[in-house]
């Protein structure tokens, strides 16, 4: 794609579907560990096979949700476009690399998890650093590519140019820079202890609670 160039109509929707499918793999590859989970054997009990295998089924729910929550905010703010250039293109790319990179850092963090040899060795920490950043770095993008959709208003659509405006004057304008920050502040918690970044994803709620959407008309539910 030439730089500067913009393209809409059914290239957009080409761009966007694209998006989609490769989250959609990316987000059943983090699954694909739970499938070597062997069933109970002589003598136990399912409870016994969950509680031995834990940490990977936490692991698994906490990114499969945080995933899904991430798409979910993506989404809505591509819907918002018209058309895209260059650097929205290049942005969704460096995005969707982060989600297909994901399910690597994913398996060796749920690897190691409630490990406490592991824990007591500091074999966790890189694991785990790498696990919270990965994430850091999706938000990072989405981030990057609302600010671009803000810096060049040609790229969205005129009847949600104004809902746009409003949310850009809104605290919702630092969702993106808050989710990012969220994730780093795990990954420096991982590096010190290696169970705390969970609880850091506690953070997210008063944040998605305090940096909500303004209210939205008919026309910019998308």
């Amino acid at each position: 794609m030439a730089w500067g160039a913009v393209r809409k109509g059914r290239s957009l929707d080409r761009l966007l579907n694209f998006a989609d499918a490769v989250v959609a793999v990316a987000i059943t590859l983090l699954a694909l560990p739970l499938v070597d989970i062997e069933g109970p054997q002589e003598g136990q009990s399912m409870l016994d096979v969950l509680q031995a295998n834990h940490g990977q089924i936490q692991t698994f729910v906490v990114t499969f949700l945080v995933v899904g929550l991430l798409w979910n905010i993506h989404n809505r703010i591509v819907n918002h476009l018209a058309a895209y250039d260059s650097a929205i293109f290049w942005l969704v790319l460096l995005w969707l690399l982060g989600f297909v990179f994901l399910p690597w850092p994913s398996r060796l963090y749920e690897g190691v998890t409630f490990d406490s040899t592991l824990a007591r060795s500091g074999e966790m920490t890189g694991p785990a650093m790498m696990y919270w950043l990965t994430l850091a770095y999706i938000c990072l993008i989405g981030a990057l590519t609302v600010r671009h959709m803000t810096r060049h208003p040609e790229l969205i659509e005129p009847a949600d140019r104004e809902f746009w405006d409003r949310m850009q004057a809104s605290p919702a304008r630092w969702r993106g820079v808050a989710y990012t920050s969220i994730f780093v502040i795990a990954a420096v918690c991982s590096y010190f202890v290696f169970w705390l970044g969970n609880y850091m994803l506690l953070l997210l709620i008063p944040a998605s609670i305090l940096l909500r959407q303004p209210s939205t008309s008919e026309s910019d539910s998308k």
